[in-house]
């Protein structure tokens, strides 16, 4: 993760943990403590963008919804983990002076007033879900709720885009062939596979910056046509 830190130049760092360590229980909360502050520690010594320190958010897990379903969990003892892990991380979170947002008790809330489910199964937002709790966030970080609306669907749509390229470079398909045991394997030209796929990663990066500054174009009111040009050739 600390290559990826540099390759953005992170200024900012959000951070969501908690909910596969609280299955540690009370015998894992010192060592799940003692990372979370080695790690905060770490990324603030490694200044990602070459200047300064990152500011950090984390964020708690959100809390097991009861969906009154006999073939699924009520979620009681899952809640019970969470809320010890949630409250570690707002401990550790005031000791370092970074942000933190509780996502546990704010879904909590939600789930008693939805009309609705929030939860496919408990753990995993849905569609729904996904839109209340990104209010819950907007109202914890900004200190006002900011709804969706139509306004704002240009913007979502800019970073589906962006989000896109990113993903295809942070999880690129078939990583052997990038890294591992087959990337030096030669082919047409005695090209290697590392030398094609790498220069691909290098294209999906700077087309995400691309679609990066359209979409602060779009934030600000306006809108940036996407050039590709200077996006690097194909090894050909």
């Amino acid at each position: 993760p600390e290559d990826y830190l540099k390759i953005c130049e992170a200024d900012v760092i959000f951070a969501f943990f908690g909910y596969n360590e609280s299955f540690k229980g009370d015998a894992g909360l010192d060592e799940f403590k003692k990372n979370l502050g080695d790690m905060i520690d770490n990324y603030r010594a490694l200044k990602p963008n070459g200047k300064s320190e990152p500011r950090l958010v984390f964020f708690s897990p959100i809390a097991h919804e009861d969906l009154k379903d006999p073939n699924l969990s009520d979620g009681k003892a899952n809640n019970e983990r969470l809320a010890k892990y949630t409250a570690a991380i707002a401990e550790v979170a005031k000791a370092k002076n970074t942000g933190f947002v509780d996502l546990f008790t704010a879904t909590q809330a939600l789930y008693q007033s939805a009309k609705t489910p929030l939860t496919l199964n408990g753990v995993h937002l849905n569609t729904e879900g996904n839109r209340q709790v990104a209010e819950a966030i907007t109202q914890s970080l900004l200190g006002e709720k900011i709804e969706a609306g139509k306004d704002l669907e240009s913007l979502r749509q800019a970073v589906i885009d962006k989000n896109w390229h990113w993903f295809n470079r942070y999880r690129a398909t078939d990583g052997n062939d990038i890294w591992g045991s087959r990337a030096d394997l030669k082919f047409t030209n005695d090209q290697t596979n590392r030398e094609v796929l790498q220069n691909e990663l290098t294209m999906f990066d700077v087309m995400t910056a691309n679609r990066d500054m359209r979409i602060w174009a779009v934030a600000r009111g306006s809108d940036l046509a996407i050039d590709d040009s200077n996006v690097p050739r194909p090894v050909a």
